[in-house]
């Protein structure tokens, strides 16, 4: 880490501390809306026959009766009600509270990474010029194919575009609650991964999807089937490797040529589980890889190698299959 970074760091600490505040804080607000609502159930009893019956209870009981007390504090309904009423606008504003500071630390990330990622790509990779302003794809492409709900989707702050070799590019790691047939399936299946994006030189209106046989990635369900029509194709390796998808026969054949199938079946042998979609004049590549490490990003600090393992990580498949669809 160098001084250039403490900044960023200490920022990023402090927010720790606040979310930790915060979740302090809408754990004891949620414990105060438990205990008034025991208050507001025994509210409906006569406090002095609750501490008669607690009295009354025999000797092998008698630590009962010492929770009854503890609990009967002779407040009425109207208090409890409104003891609830703030609590739980209390905690809205907790959870609020929480939203805001995990909002805070993705722009504190992002901010961080436009800032010391060009240095980064310019010492790693040649023929790149990073984009730092542009922070979301253009298109997205699983949720307009309908392959899912915009709400369930998630994309991480490991988010690098740019152009390579006069080629627009973007890659970054994705997980998706689920893909959908007649009924929501995410119990079953997630999409989860790396998401490569790359521009064609060919515009074209059609949806062409290949499928690895085995991926966890499944797009073949019901809804999909119902939409788009299965290819068996001439290539009789991309055939045993692939499940094939297209709107039209046309469509398929006029993509997925044999100088395509090839070069998509050289990158197996590497990346073994991919899928495939063409769209809208781009490729896009999901490989399903153990990278997707979001959850301890906050633990990791603000320093160059995790930049490096980042750009690494990322632009490392996204370059590979550039240079193969270029060659």
């Amino acid at each position: 880490m160098t001084r250039r970074m403490v900044l960023y760091e200490g920022a990023k600490v402090l927010l720790i501390l606040l979310e930790l505040a915060i979740v302090a804080f809408i754990g004891y607000t949620v414990y105060r809306l438990l205990w008034f609502a025991v208050q507001y159930v025994l509210a409906a009893f006569n406090p002095e026959l609750l501490n008669s019956i607690a009295d009354g209870l025999p000797d092998r009981v008698a630590f009962a009766g010492k929770y009854i007390r503890f609990f009967v504090t002779g407040m009425s309904r109207d208090e409890a009600v409104s003891k609830l009423i703030l609590n739980g606008v209390l905690l809205a504003v907790g959870i609020g509270g929480l939203y805001l500071a995990n909002f805070g630390m993705r722009l504190l990330e992002q901010s961080f990474k436009q800032r010391y990622m060009p240095e980064i790509l310019e010492e790693t990779f040649s023929d790149l010029s990073y984009d730092t302003k542009r922070r979301s794809a253009i298109q997205e492409t699983l949720c307009d194919v309908g392959l899912l709900n915009k709400i369930e989707r998630y994309y991480t702050a490991n988010r690098l575009e740019g152009l390579y070799r006069d080629c627009w590019v973007a890659a970054q790691e994705i997980i998706c609650g689920g893909v959908y047939a007649n009924d929501y399936t995410s119990h079953k299946v997630k999409v989860r991964g790396q998401w490569l994006t790359i521009r064609l030189n060919v515009d074209f209106d059609g949806n062409v999807i290949l499928e690895s046989r085995g991926t966890k990635n499944r797009f073949s369900h019901r809804g999909l089937s119902k939409k788009m029509v299965e290819i068996q194709p001439d290539h009789e390796e991309l055939g045993q490797q692939f499940r094939c998808f297209a709107d039209s026969p046309e469509d398929f054949r006029a993509l997925v040529t044999v100088e395509m199938a090839e070069k998509l079946l050289s990158m197996t042998e590497r990346y073994p589980d991919l899928c495939v979609i063409f769209r809208r004049g781009c490729i896009n590549i999901l490989i399903r890889r153990r990278s997707f490490n979001r959850r301890w990003e906050p633990l990791c600090p603000f320093c160059f190698p995790q930049l490096r393992r980042e750009a690494h990580r990322l632009y490392g498949p996204l370059m590979d299959f550039t240079d193969m669809l270029l060659e």
